[in-house]
């Protein structure tokens, strides 16, 4: 198994705060982490938010920071496209899945998208019949939210190249 990008077109990106001269518009582009296009600068805390357009099967999210500026401590939140009716809970969008915490360097780091504990593995909930139609056992996202509550750099800011959405495919 191998990861690739799994961000669909047309995914909404939200940030908290731009500072000047800096852009958000080329994050979510892989390419982007060249030094080509301008990168996304905030101080901490801010936050980023991405709404996908349909569910997403996502294991791992990459960032590529400016080494010296980099968000040391990530809350990551994640919304789940859950059928409510089958598990019998409300879910109100937005849950607390954990925190990243990424070095301070300028290459691509890759984390583990912490999910928020739901009880029940995949396994026990498919044996209940409420697996639904996703195939891959993973949880689907319709959202993701990223808080940098911390910087490396002494004034708090935060300048980050790119963001990407990773999940599993089968090897060629």
């Amino acid at each position: 198994m191998s990861l690739t990008n799994v961000l669909p077109e047309g995914t909404k990106l939200t940030v908290s705060t731009t500072l000047p001269g800096s852009s958000k518009k080329h994050l979510l582009s892989p390419s982007s982490s060249s030094g080509e296009n301008p990168p996304w600068s905030s101080t901490a805390p801010s936050s980023l938010q991405l709404s996908f357009p349909a569910p997403v099967a996502a294991t791992h999210v990459a960032f590529t920071f400016q080494g010296g500026f980099v968000g040391t401590s990530v809350s990551v939140w994640v919304a789940e496209e859950k059928d409510a009716e089958k598990e019998g809970v409300i879910r109100l969008g937005l849950e607390l899945g954990g925190k990243v915490y990424p070095e301070d360097r300028n290459k691509r780091q890759i984390f583990e998208i912490p999910f928020p504990p739901s009880g029940a593995l995949p396994s026990e909930l498919e044996a209940e019949g409420v697996a639904g139609d996703n195939s891959s056992g993973l949880p689907l996202l319709k959202e993701l939210k990223f808080e940098f509550d911390k910087s490396s750099d002494q004034y708090g800011r935060i300048t980050l190249y790119s963001v990407e959405i990773l999940g599993s495919s089968p090897s060629a």
